[in-house]
């Protein structure tokens, strides 16, 4: 069976979109998370965002579709085959509005920093020779400054407008992401004609 995994979320919809334009589809039902395609032997699932490249990397999932952000934090052992050019957002540093933090070289040494990206967001500040703790969350990152949790957050944003209704402001663009197309490595040589003629590569 030839499986293709696919996140839920912001994603869902474009991911859905780019297989029918490959030829590719099933029936959509809320309840189920394995479906059975219109093409002979081809299985769609559909997990978590971060459980994506997992399948993949892991062989149960054949090719699937992530953020370039989960690959860069995670450094996942796939195939990355193309950008697909939807799903943009930007990884950014932000911080409540009224802060005394207007700028990187007004961060203080050791600033507590919340985000779901701890390696991505340790890296950066690495590179700016600023000291910081990283407090790892998994729900909505917005409300840690606001509770004094953190000082900083980094986080993923698409149009903003998630930090102005939480008063917040960016101060600092980290990197830009996108949905990206992986496949994983032992089945990249096994099927290599299959993926490239379904997912027009």
């Amino acid at each position: 069976m030839y499986r293709i995994a696919i996140p839920k979320g912001s994603l869902l919809n474009d991911s859905k979109a780019f297989l029918e334009k490959s030829g590719i589809s099933f029936e959509w039902s809320d309840r189920k998370l394995l479906f059975e395609t219109n093409v002979k032997d081809t299985q769609v699932l559909i997990v978590r965002p971060k459980d994506v490249a997992v399948y993949v990397e892991k062989g149960a999932a054949d090719i699937g579709i992530v953020g370039s952000d989960v690959l860069e934090e995670h450094r996942y052992k796939t195939v990355t085959l193309r950008d697909l050019d939807y799903g943009h957002c930007t990884m950014v540093v932000a911080v409540p509005k009224d802060s005394k933090i207007k700028n990187l070289s007004s961060i203080p040494d050791y600033c507590k920093v919340a985000t779901k990206f701890p390696n991505l967001a340790r890296k950066f500040f690495g590179e700016q020779g600023i000291p910081i703790e990283i407090i790892e969350l998994y729900g909505s990152i917005e409300i840690a400054p606001l509770t004094d949790l953190s000082e900083i957050i980094v986080d993923l944003v698409g149009t903003g407008k998630t930090l102005k209704e939480n008063g917040l402001t960016q101060i600092e663009t980290i990197s830009r992401h996108s949905a990206r197309l992986i496949a994983n490595r032992v089945s990249w040589q096994l099927y290599h004609d299959r993926i490239m003629n379904f997912l027009n590569i």
